[in-house]
């Protein structure tokens, strides 16, 4: 009997996290928002992301986290059913490993973006071509805070220029982005191991 309730839960579970996904994709596109489809994800999803936006270091400056929060705690709830449904049981060494797992999919997610972002902003550089759109001052307005903070960190010399420390933080956020991923592999692997 359990087992179907478990397997009712994560089928539920896994069409919220999609109306989730799809609602905060659809706040990306500012005409969707006053659609009457985005106004029923609003009404289904609203409750669960309040409890998010409370946390405000979630939020800081023109980005906001706590839909990623909110998801990554949805995949770990999923993890744990489905460890209940294949194993019959949840361990602490699986759930730490599980909650490892999620918070490193959240870091790994903003890295790669902004990875993507500056690898961008590097291509038009070295292409020389216009810079000017409203695309691209988006990107400079996201990706500056962490290019500002390796000029901190990292004293190039005087005639270091932007777009050296530009390439030096995208190299940066890409070997972050591999040892993270390689370090947590491992420690999964031991957490998931433990008997307890």
């Amino acid at each position: 009997m359990w087992i179907l309730v478990l397997k009712v839960l994560n089928g539920v579970l896994m069409v919220y996290m999609l109306l989730l996904s799809i609602r905060i994709i659809l706040t990306w596109f500012h005409g969707l928002t006053y659609s009457k489809a985005f106004k029923f994800l609003a009404m289904i999803t609203e409750p669960y992301l309040a409890l998010f936006y409370r946390l405000k270091f979630l939020r800081k400056g023109i980005f906001d986290f706590t839909p990623i929060a909110a998801i990554l705690v949805l995949v770990v709830v999923l993890d744990m059913i489905n460890g209940l449904l294949f194993y019959g049981k949840i361990t602490l060494g699986f759930f730490l490993a599980s909650v490892l797992t999620a918070l490193w999919s959240g870091v790994s997610f903003i890295l790669l973006l902004f990875f993507v972002i500056g690898t961008v902003r590097v291509l038009v550089i070295v292409t020389r071509r216009s810079g000017d759109s409203p695309f691209l001052k988006v990107f400079d307005i996201m990706i500056q805070p962490i290019v500002a903070f390796v000029m901190r960190v990292v004293k190039l010399g005087r005639r270091a220029t932007y777009t050296q420390y530009l390439l030096l933080t995208v190299g940066f956020l890409f070997v972050f982005w591999l040892l993270g991923r390689i370090f947590i592999n491992q420690l999964v692997g031991v957490l998931r191991a433990l008997p307890v």
